[in-house]
Parts: C-alpha cells; structure tokens; sequence
C-alpha cells in the first residue's frame, strides 16, 4: 500500500501532457529545404516564458524568428514573431524566449530564413500552468512594510490636504484645524482600506481564476477480469476528472484512440504495448498478452482534437494469475520479456524473451537479428541536454535489416525511470505526436480567429467511420494512409536504422523499450541507460 501511495503521488507530481516527468518538447522535422530539431522548455506557470533552442542543418541561416500560436486563436489571433540568436561558439544553434500569456493549447512557430528561402515549422507545446509560484518570505516583509508605508503617507496626505493646506502659512493649528485633520485622516485611511478590499478582491478572483485553469490530468481506474476463457484489462475514465473537456473529441494517434503501456513495477522485466477499443466515451477494454503475474504500472495516451492536446492516464493494476491467452485483439498489440533490473539473466522461458542491452553492445532480437544502440558506451548521459538516440539493426546473415513501418513510422520507443517518476511515449520526430503536429497546421490555415467543430456526437460518429475505414484496410493500404500523416524527416529513415530525439529531465536510471517491424513482425529491443 505505501509503495502504491508512493507512486501515485509520483504521478500527481510529475504529470503533464502525455509524458510522465518529462515536460520538456524535442522536435524534429523538415521546414521547408531546412532540418530542424527543435527543444522547447515551457513555463510551469502560465503567464511565462519558454526557452526555446533550434539546432539548424547549416551555416547560411540568416534570421530564426518565433512566436506563439493558440489553438483557439488560430495564426490570425497571433502575435508578431521574435527574433533568436545563434549560439556563440555553437555553429548552427539558436536561442530565445517566448511569451506564453493565456492557458491555452498551442504551439511555437518557428520561421527560418536563409539561402535556401524561408520556411516555417510548427511545435506544438501544453501551455498549461502545472505549478503554483510561491512568493518568498523577506520579499512579502518588504512588500508588507512598503505597503504600510504607503498607507501612512496617503493618511497623511489627506489629512493634510483638508487641514494644513487651507491654514495661512505661520498660523498656529486651532482646534478646528486638528479636527479637520483627524477627520480627513480617518477619510484618508477608510479610502486606503476600500482600495485594498478591493484589490484583495481582484487578487483573490486571479488566484481562483488561475487555480482552475491549472492543468488537471484525467484519472483512470483498470482491472484484470476474464470474460469467455480470455484475460481482459478494462479501464474506466473517471467522469468527475473530466470536467468539460468532452471525450467525444478523442482523435486517433497512428491510427488507435489509445495507446496503453504495462510495466511491471519494480523489475520491469515484463513490457506491454497495447490498443485497447473503445466501448463508449469513458470505457476502454483489450486482450491481455501472455504476461506473468504481479503489479503493473499503467500509463494510456490519448489525445483530443482540441490543439491536438495529448493526455497520459496513470495507474497500477495487479495481474495475479501469469495470463495465457491464445490470440490477441490487434495485430499491432506486443509483448515483451527480459531480465529484471539489476540482472544479466531472465528465469522466463517465454518465447518472446530478449535480453536488455546497452549502449554499443550488440544485442539479438526475436526473430534472430540484432540490435545495436549506436552510443559510446564510455560516454555518461547528462540530464537536461538533447540526445539522438540511434539504433541500428542487423538482419541474421550480418547485413543492414531492411526496417517496415509501424504504425505509420518506422519506429516507436517507451522510456520509463525505474523509480516510475518519468514516462515517455517516443517518436523519430521527437516528444511530440505528428498528429498534433497536423491539428495545429490545419487549424493554422483557417482563416477564422474560432475554430468550428462539430458537436460531440457528429464528431465521435465520423471518428469511429474512419477507425473502421483504417482497421479493414489491408497492412500496405495502411501504412500508406498512415504515412502521410507523418513528418516528411521520418520518411528519410531508411534501412536498419531509426533514431530519437529525446531529453532525460533527470538524473537516475531509465528503461528503453525500443519497437520496430521487420518482415511483418514486430521485434521489441530494450535497453538501460544511466543519466547523471
């Protein structure tokens, strides 16, 4: 019970958007003739600024300019674009700020300009007040002292203005000229209180105001049951934490309305990447794969219309019974099995059992090819700075795997912290979803400041006929429908490689859980990796 405490706070702490811990955006894409990979910091309190990095491909940049874009305003509600500065001694890298001022779905816009024309990119970005900034003590002293002393003066101003003022200049304060004065001081003072009730007020409005447009993470309730011989996991979606942010909204990602992640907690030697159907707005079920038994961490993407916003829903379930179902519901469902941490052997004799690897350690996949994480192994990790993690496979016969798309790109990739305080769901284009990406991008191109969207039904009615259309295509029709949806720099994967960019928010010990396709099969690689 306390370790599940434990954990759920973690979740609280650390929530937002679809990551885990991991509020930072990494971006990576083509703009225009332009290779981009953009980092953007956001604000955890809103209004604030962002810290936005962007490493270009060359030396003939002549200006990068960015600016925020809200879902709801659209580029004709936008303001005008700021210019950043390169990097001194850093070839190609510029930085800047910019203001996030409403608590919005949005994005960055970034513009570059060169040799090669001028392009823009769009990152989308939460910007969403995830904390509360608490004023220091020795300044709310100073403010207080300054405040009474401003209380004193304008007393005795007022008593001055009706009293002193009026007296010729040498004669002595009559009775009725103190009068005066006390009377225009009490004046004085009850005007000074009204303003500062009234303010209080104003004050007390903001922070209510600001307290409900702090971002609150939807929860999730899952449980294990078996339904006809078959092992289920069904997760309910707290109606009380959905507030009016209607889930009728819910947009595919990569083709499912949801992305699911079992982990099993403590050794994380069992994987799990799942899409479970929709039973109604708020009810979610899959077939479990073949599982042992014990407690689960459980992180489920979903993503609304709405700019595109991603959400991760957090929780622990317990499997007590190793599941042993014949057939799972999606062929894009998998599994996998490895040692547990701080082991170099695993007792499962699963078929699907891989050995976690390490950075330049060649390490054998299921089907008999190999995996590398192409990382200098001497090399230590640093939080806080943008990597390229690449991983390149080698078919059976030692030559370069020819890799297929999943999903509609050509690799997907889960990290978690052993300590379960940061989740990530990982793309080659980065920490953000291309389709958020293309949300913001048509909405951009609307002309109108408010965007039209159709009511909840007609919206979750067309969803569902495109869900449809999507799961009776065959593989290749798919993948071709899928494709295009993605950044134009994934489709430059070729080969037996794939990277992604990412940045570890903190100093610990991460589990990666890299997914490719290969000759129709999807192959899961996992990896460990020390960040200090």
């Amino acid at each position: 019970m306390k370790n599940l405490i434990t954990i759920t706070l973690i979740f609280i702490s650390f929530f937002t958007s679809a990551h885990v811990g991991s509020p930072g955006v990494v971006f990576e894409g083509q703009a225009g003739k332009y290779a981009l990979q953009v980092y953007v910091q956001p604000p955890d309190v809103i209004p604030g600024t962002a810290q936005v990095t962007v490493f270009t491909d060359g030396n003939d940049i002549d200006h990068v300019r960015i600016k925020p874009i809200y879902f709801w305003f659209g580029d004709e509600g936008s303001p005008v674009s700021d210019e950043i500065f390169p990097v001194a001694g850093q070839s190609g890298k510029f930085e800047g700020m910019v203001w996030f001022m409403s608590p919005l779905a949005g994005s960055v816009e970034v513009e570059i300009s060169g040799k090669r024309g001028t392009s823009k990119m769009i990152v989308p970005v939460a910007a969403v007040s995830t904390a509360r900034s608490s004023m220091p003590a020795s300044l709310g002293w100073i403010l207080a002292a300054l405040g009474i002393f401003l209380v004193g003066v304008l007393t005795t101003i007022f008593g001055a203005s009706v009293s002193d003022s009026l007296q010729p200049a040498g004669e002595k304060a009559t009775p009725k000229t103190i009068r005066k004065r006390v009377t225009g001081s009490v004046m004085g003072a009850s005007f000074c209180g009204l303003l500062l009730f009234i303010g209080n007020n104003w004050w007390g409005g903001l922070t209510k105001q600001y307290q409900e447009d702090m971002y609150k993470p939807y929860r999730a309730s899952t449980k294990i049951v078996n339904e006809n011989g078959q092992d289920m996991l069904k997760l309910t979606i707290d109606s009380a934490s959905v507030y009016n942010r209607s889930l009728s909204y819910t947009i595919p990602d990569h083709g499912k309305l949801m992305h699911l992640f079992l982990v099993r907690q403590g050794t994380m030697d069992a994987f799990a990447h799942l899409h479970p159907v929709r039973k109604d707005t708020l009810n979610f079920e899959a077939v479990l794969p073949n599982l042992p038994a014990g407690k689960y961490l459980v992180y489920a993407d979903i993503m609304r219309y709405v700019g595109g916003f991603q959400y991760t829903l957090t929780d622990t379930v317990e499997i007590k019974n190793a599941v042993k179902n014949a057939k799972l519901q999606d062929p894009d469902d998998t599994y996998a099995i490895t040692n547990a941490l701080n082991e170099k052997t695993s007792n499962s004799l699963d078929e699907t059992i891989t050995i976690c690897g390490t950075p330049g350690v060649k390490t054998k996949l299921q089907d008999g090819s190999s995996i590398v994480w192409e990382a200098d192994p001497k090399k230590t990790m640093m939080a806080g700075q943008v990597y390229d993690l690449k991983f390149s496979v080698v078919s059976p016969d030692g030559k370069e795997a020819v890799l297929q798309p999943y999903l509609g790109m050509m690799g997907h990739a889960a990290i978690v912290k052993t300590d379960a305080s940061v989740y990530i769901h990982l793309h080659p284009t980065g920490t953000v979803s291309s389709t958020s990406v293309g949300v913001m991008q048509k909405r951009i191109e609307e002309t109108s400041v408010e965007p039209f969207i159709a009511s909840p039904k007609v919206f979750k009615d067309s969803i569902d006929k495109v869900l449809t259309k999507i799961q009776t295509m065959p593989e290749a029709q798919r993948d071709q429908f899928l494709m295009p949806n993605m950044n134009h720099n994934d489709k430059e994967h070729h080969g037996g490689s794939v990277k992604f960019p990412y940045v570890f928010p903190t100093a610990g010990n991460y589990r990666i859980w890299l997914q490719i396709k290969r000759n129709g099969k999807i192959l899961t690689g996992v990896f460990d990796a020390v960040v200090i």
